[in-house]
């Protein structure tokens, strides 16, 4: 009885163990779900947040269209179990008429909800208003609302008076330029009133000349001499840094055309464009006038709060950004939103769309996708830059551009709770030369996580759409308390007459973002040889002659438990297919072409992510 009370005993303690081994072998991966069914037409720019309650909550705009739809409105969706299932979406706010887009959504210190939106007043980027609802606790959680649209408080704008007003022409008095308080044009000095009595330091002033009339002025407005001064800056930056020749060597001066002298008529320079612009002096019905500054700003990812010297006000600033100016902005508040002030803007290669994190020293980084004028998106090579700010985000300093990161695409930072950073965003692009009229590839959806503050980023694929032409539009990521990776974002499916169109969500528990982010996939061709790592892209490489086929074994090492990965767990591409193929369903790779093809293999379900080079001769 006793040897078969020991037996019993020593097969429990070895099924728990195995239970506990076989747990911690085989987590759950990323799991999916869909906000809402699929749909024709637009559901895009969504956001997300966690709720005092524990519940999830995402708005994000639907309708016929973007900025040019009038039925174009904000909808909603709520989930009570960690975004496993959503309540059927509901309208959150629809001005009549007008398009709303753009949605961020933030639950402050004071436990106060936010909701930060665009109203788009001409079917034009440049005509957006930015405007902001909130709700206080106790009118916005599941049960207080039962499941359905929080109790707002009335849309407020935002009046975006960046720079300074409208001061017009300035006198040159007693030894000084001043101004008056009142004029319906920027604040300027006439050319012909500087002499060498009446100087003019040209540090403080732009020449700025109008087609319409109005001949040159010397505008002295704040915001338009920083971003002159700033942009001078950023070139000089990129003539001795080249950043953007690591996509192919003369990248960088091929930016640099496009910011100073301008591609074509349709692609004119976006350093003259956005000064002119931001001058008025493309205005032709109130040339001169401020405009363009103090509309155009548009939201798009989530703010911060952050607590400013004096250990306990609180400053809350939101990113703006301008596709009309093609730079960015952050309004910021420290009276909960009854007053906002401007920083300085913020310029670059188009930088827009800003997402902003702070560091354990206390600086503000700001990341932004690189953007063209009015909106035109792919000709900037999809680097991402980034800008810091060491006064809670009153002043920028000079972006530069990031050597990992790209994207032509909407993204978004959040905080882990141990201080790792997460990025979603569109990481994955192509290797080739910029196409004059390519978007960039929005066709995968990475997780990325730096845990240096971003000196160096790991990523996972959460979504891989190239073999089947789905897209992942716009990701953004929170977390919440408990430590959980939560994403959302535009999601499009081929479908017969045209695609279908819903809002994604993605998670990755907080339990496993260890454990994916350390899988690694590694490989092995024809009888077992492991691939030599090329001395120029760092990536490990085969070679093979055209005609030649080889077969690709993979071996996912997870969690400390090593397999191998079966072809139908992995989703493999090639970008140059005309080159070399690796077919999906046998791991054979069939080399086609001279040149040099990029495989990528990715865990389905742990979105691990191998990737070699097939070098291809005769």
């Amino acid at each position: 009885m006793k040897r078969l009370s020991f037996l019993l005993s020593l097969m429990l303690i070895l099924s728990v163990f195995s239970s506990v081994v076989a747990d911690a072998a085989a987590p759950q991966g990323i799991s999916h779900s869909r906000m809402m069914p699929n749909d024709k037409i637009a559901n895009h720019g969504s956001t997300m947040v966690e709720l005092p309650d524990g519940t999830l909550f995402s708005v994000w705009f639907n309708g016929n269209g973007e900025r040019d739809g009038n039925l174009t409105k904000l909808i909603g969706s709520r989930s009570k179990d960690g975004g496993n299932t959503w309540t059927e979406p509901f309208v959150v706010y629809d001005t009549w008429d007008f398009p709303d887009n753009n949605p961020v959504l933030f639950v402050d210190s004071q436990q106060r909800l936010w909701l930060f939106y665009g109203v788009i007043y001409n079917g034009q980027w440049v005509s957006t208003q930015t405007k902001f609802m909130y709700a206080e606790m106790g009118s916005y959680e599941y049960a207080a609302r039962n499941g359905g649209n929080p109790k707002w408080h009335y849309p407020q704008p935002i009046y975006t008076n960046v720079g300074e007003g409208m001061f017009g022409e300035g006198k040159f008095l007693n030894g000084q330029w001043t101004y008056g308080i009142k004029g319906a044009e920027i604040k300027f000095v006439n050319p012909s009133s500087v002499t060498a009595a009446t100087y003019l330091d040209p540090s403080q002033y732009v020449s700025v000349t109008t087609k319409f009339g109005g001949g040159t002025r010397f505008i002295t407005d704040r915001f338009v001499v920083q971003m002159r001064n700033k942009y001078d800056q950023y070139v000089s930056y990129l003539k001795s840094a080249k950043p953007y020749d690591d996509v192919y060597s003369g990248r960088t001066d091929e930016i640099i055309t496009m910011l100073t002298t301008g591609v074509s008529i349709k692609e004119p320079s976006i350093i003259k464009n956005s000064i002119e612009r931001s001058s008025g002096a493309d205005n032709d019905v109130n040339t001169w006038g401020p405009i363009y500054r103090r509309l155009g700003w548009q939201t798009k990812n989530k703010p911060i709060e952050v607590t400013l010297a004096d250990g306990v006000t609180k400053r809350l600033i939101l990113p703006l950004y301008s596709d009309s100016l093609a730079n960015s902005v952050c309004a910021y508040t420290d009276d909960h939103g009854i007053t906002w002030k401007f920083s300085d803007p913020i310029v670059g290669s188009g930088t827009i769309q800003g997402s902003l994190i702070q560091k354990k020293d206390g600086t503000i980084r700001g990341y932004f996708r690189s953007g063209k004028l009015d909106g035109r998106n792919g000709r900037m090579a999809w680097h991402t830059t980034y800008s810091e700010s060491t006064d809670y985000g009153a002043t920028w300093s000079v972006p530069k551009v990031d050597p990992y990161l790209k994207n032509d695409g909407g993204f978004e930072l959040s905080k882990l709770p141990n201080g790792n950073w997460l990025l979603a965003t569109n990481q994955e692009t192509a290797r080739s030369v910029v196409k004059p009229k390519q978007d960039g590839n929005r066709n995968s959806f990475s997780l990325l996580l730096s845990s240096d503050e971003g000196l160096t980023w790991k990523p996972i694929m959460i979504k891989d759409g190239m073999n089947n032409g789905e897209s992942y539009e716009y990701p953004s990521v929170v977390v919440d308390r408990a430590g959980n990776a939560l994403m959302n974002y535009t999601y499009k499916i081929p479908a017969s007459g045209g695609e279908d169109r819903t809002i994604g969500f993605s998670k990755v528990a907080s339990s496993e973002i260890g454990t994916l982010f350390n899988s690694v996939v590694t490989a092995t061709y024809g009888s077992g040889k492991l691939p030599s790592i090329d001395s120029v892209t760092m990536l490990p490489t085969i070679e093979l002659k055209v005609g030649d086929t080889t077969q690709l074994t993979y071996n996912l090492s997870i969690g400390g438990q090593s397999s191998n990965a079966t072809i139908d767990t992995l989703t493999v591409t090639s970008d140059m297919p005309a080159v070399a193929t690796n077919n999906p369903t046998t791991g054979i790779v069939n080399a086609m072409a001279p040149g040099t093809a990029l495989i990528t293999a990715v865990s389905n379900k742990y979105g691990t992510i191998y990737k070699f080079i097939v070098k291809v001769t005769q």
